[in-house]
């Protein structure tokens, strides 16, 4: 059923032709100083992302909103989700419980207007952002070790199974009163398909959030059928430095990978190792059936043989079955039995075992690597664009910018050869960002808690150029993340001095730079709450929005498609300068001022009215800076309103622009983006 896909996606899937006259992809992390950009995918810089989580971006409730969202949302169908933790009670759980949750099927309706819901038209059309990130759609832990008593739906990011969307995303699921715990499951891979579809159709590109560092407890393992196992690659006496040559360890299971996640998959395979696991497993546990037997079997197959002895016969999670795949009690080698894994703080998890340093457990390591490979492939195989990395380098678990050196350069190889563009990494780094920015083409740190500046950082026009100043420095490595929130940090009114138009003109900084701009699902119409991203929740401004929502929305979607035209390419260069005032240089601390250019002479002006004031100032253009410009004494040139496209002051000549720049705001204008053109 899962390993269906629509039409569209099955078309990529039946051609394995090498695209023509494309050279293979390098690795990540080659970096060549003289190639400044040979290992980032500049398609990362042409992206503006919007966030959402499919549960929360179309909930509701039935007693809030206008006449037509309480009738909406009272007809809406949606999972009934039981309250699963173990020895909590919730006190909120009557109030939880009557949220209405979204499904991706929501996403998929034909409204461009956010009081109608979140959908990928939506997104497209009235925001105007061009990739669609989507928070964790996976089965995931809502039983054990749960961070807070109300967390009725379990942490996201505490995934039980990656193969799989949740059958409580999906709408034919909740019809057939079957989800991913049924004894047979309904999970809502198909969905996907049809979001992924529906997305492309509107120019927007999928990713997908995932966290590698950890599985949930009790993860239910699937896998692709046919894939050669690790362990046949030991007996073999393949060398492990060999698989980084992705031509000559090949697997052509991988290309256009199909899940063995039923019985049936898994009696017909072609691979003589799928066969032999489900024949061994029969064998021994006689009585095993249904979707247990599945994973045993493929557990079977990657088990090696020390984990073959202990194997049981209940359908067990991996944890259970092939502890070599976890961080073991002693933070270096791998568990070696049931119980004997790493624990710290995060309860709602248990670390994989990623320490590549460690000799002696050197293939376990690699096949903890090699089925990250295989889950990112599967779905990148499906017609996914890219993924969001959570928390990607780990102290704890070993895991580093070399892995994902590997895994990043392997998904590219597998995509070239279908024919695919290159996949976008955004990656959450704490650890090593030097690391990571030449594997990663988007960091989400260095500019997010920066400039949106709490703890009563004074947000002047001096502490904004310093953000913008440090974005850059990983020296074109990479691209990040350009937002003033994320769904685990405070929301944009938080502790920041902001109310939602200063708080849109600091992200238009960010608009104006060489980065990744993001926005958070409900911050374009003005969405205020500190919302959780594990229990039900939903975003309240879209049924009792501000007055001014539409507008705000409105200034987004303004900002975004100027930063997309071809005519302010400018804006996504990475070359910038801050202007001077004339009476003396430096900068006026009430206004961000900057100009931009790219390679090929296109020029956009920038200056924001950093708080509510009325500003005005006059800059200039050092001799430097007018050369790089390519700005000319005696032509004559005009400021065009990038926004408006319409002409800003009668035509100047080149010399008098340098020396006399001069901007003027209102307290209620955020914000100028002045192109230079000639005069004819």
């Amino acid at each position: 059923m899962s390993s269906v896909r629509t039409a569209a996606l099955f078309i990529l899937a039946a051609s394995t032709a090498l695209p023509a006259c494309a050279p293979a992809p390098s690795p990540r992390g080659e970096h060549d100083e003289s190639l400044e950009y040979n290992e980032l995918n500049l398609a990362a810089g042409q992206i503006v992302l919007y966030e959402a989580q499919a549960r929360t971006a179309n909930a509701c409730r039935a007693d809030f909103g206008s006449d037509a969202q309480r009738a909406a949302c009272a007809a809406k169908p949606a999972p009934a989700i039981p309250y699963r933790a173990e020895g909590l009670s919730c006190a909120e759980l009557p109030y939880l419980s009557g949220i209405r949750l979204g499904t991706l099927d929501d996403m998929l309706a034909d409204s461009a207007d956010f009081r109608a819901g979140i959908t990928v038209r939506y997104v497209a059309d009235t925001v105007g952002a061009n990739a669609l990130w989507l928070m964790p759609l996976f089965p995931n832990n809502d039983r054990w070790g749960l961070p807070d008593a109300c967390d009725n739906l379990g942490s996201p990011y505490a995934v039980r199974d990656y193969f799989h969307v949740a059958g409580t995303l999906s709408r034919s699921c909740i019809a057939a009163g079957r989800d991913e715990y049924s004894d047979t499951p309904c999970w809502g891979n198909d969905v996907l398909d049809r979001l992924i579809a529906q997305a492309h159709g509107r120019g927007v590109k999928v990713l997908l959030d995932v966290a590698l560092n950890h599985f949930g407890h009790n993860y239910l393992f699937y896998d692709v059928a046919g894939a050669l196992p690790v362990r046949e690659r030991v007996a073999r006496g393949d060398s492990l430095d060999g698989l980084w040559d992705f031509a000559a360890s090949y697997d052509e299971a991988l290309l256009h990978p199909a899940l063995a996640d039923d019985p049936a998959a898994l009696a017909g395979a072609a691979a003589a190792t799928d066969r032999a696991a489900l024949a061994a497993v029969r064998a021994r546990c006689p009585s095993l059936s249904g979707q247990p037997l599945v994973r045993t079997a493929l557990q079977w197959r990657d088990a090696f043989d020390w984990e073959r002895t202990q194997l049981r016969c209940g359908g067990e999670a991996l944890e259970y079955q092939l502890p070599g795949y976890y961080l073991g009690g002693n933070n270096f080698d791998p568990s070696r039995g049931a119980g004997d894994n790493f624990t710290n703080n995060w309860t709602d998890v248990k670390f994989l075992y990623h320490h590549e340093d460690n000799a002696a457990h050197r293939w376990e390591y690699a096949r903890t690597r090699e089925y990250v490979f295989r889950v990112l492939d599967y779905w990148l195989s499906r017609g996914v664009d890219g993924f969001r990395l959570d928390h990607t380098t780990d102290f704890y678990s070993g895991l580093t910018p070399n892995e994902w050196k590997y895994v990043t350069s392997k998904l590219d190889y597998y995509a070239w050869r279908r024919g695919q563009p290159r996949p976008i990494f955004l990656a959450e780094e704490f650890g090593d960002q030097g690391g990571m920015s030449h594997v990663a083409d988007i960091l989400t740190e260095g500019y997010v808690g920066d400039l949106t500046g709490r703890n009563g950082q004074t947000k002047d026009a001096w502490f904004v150029q310093r953000v913008v100043d440090n974005t850059q420095r990983f020296g074109g490595h990479t691209f990040v993340m350009s937002a003033l929130e994320t769904h685990d940090e405070k929301r944009l009114l938080d502790g920041t001095g902001f109310d939602v138009w200063t708080g849109a003109g600091f992200w238009g900084i960010g608009a104006t730079t060489w980065s990744t701009p993001m926005i958070l699902a409900g911050q374009e119409f003005g969405e205020g709450e500190a919302l959780g991203f594990r229990k039900s929740a939903f975003l309240p401004a879209r049924f009792a929005p501000p007055a001014a929502a539409d507008a705000l929305t409105r200034f987004y979607r303004d900002m975004i498609r100027t930063r997309l035209q071809p005519e302010n390419r400018a804006l996504r260069a990475s070359h910038y300068r801050f202007l001077p005032r004339r009476d003396g240089g430096g900068s006026d601390g009430r206004i961000y001022a900057a100009a931009k250019w790219s390679d090929d002479g296109n020029v956009v002006f920038v200056a924001h009215n950093l708080w509510q004031q009325d500003v005005a100032q006059s800059y200039y253009l050092p001799p430097d800076l007018a050369q790089a410009l390519l700005l000319q004494p005696d032509s004559s040139y005009r400021l065009v309103d990038a926004l408006s496209g319409l002409q800003v002051g009668a035509c100047r000549r080149g010399a008098d622009l340098a020396w006399d720049f001069y901007v003027a705001m209102g307290a209620s204008t955020r914000l100028q983006w002045m192109r230079l053109e000639q005069c004819h």
